[in-house]
């Protein structure tokens, strides 16, 4: 129990840290508007809730995947195709950047 809370705490000093980096906030900058774009897009083209199109939006990011939730329409077929694409390499970006700081935090 004592290692998971020391790699957590690592974890979130490696995010702070992070966050003085420009690239690494333009990377959270992007991930953040690409889940708000899918969110927008998914409620106004599936008619979905807020909070399932948000979720819809992270899970399709993070290749999760939930058979209970999944686009009806062609466009929005081709809609995910292209978001998860393009999402997924900025959420491995992300954590690229973030395990790199996460590791300069155990030198210090």
């Amino acid at each position: 129990m004592r290692s998971l809370a020391l790699g957590l705490k690592r974890l979130c000093l490696g995010f702070w840290h992070g966050l003085s980096d420009p690239e690494f906030q333009a990377i959270i900058f992007l991930l953040i508007m690409s889940v708000l774009g899918g969110s927008i897009f998914y409620h106004w083209i599936e008619g979905w809730s807020w909070l399932d199109s948000a979720y819809f939006s992270v899970v399709a990011l993070t290749t999760v995947g939930d058979a209970t939730l999944g686009p009806t329409s062609g466009v929005s077929k081709i809609f995910t195709m292209i978001f998860s694409l393009v999402g997924i390499g900025l959420v491995l970006a992300f954590l690229s950047r973030l395990s790199s700081y996460r590791d300069r935090t155990r030198e210090d």
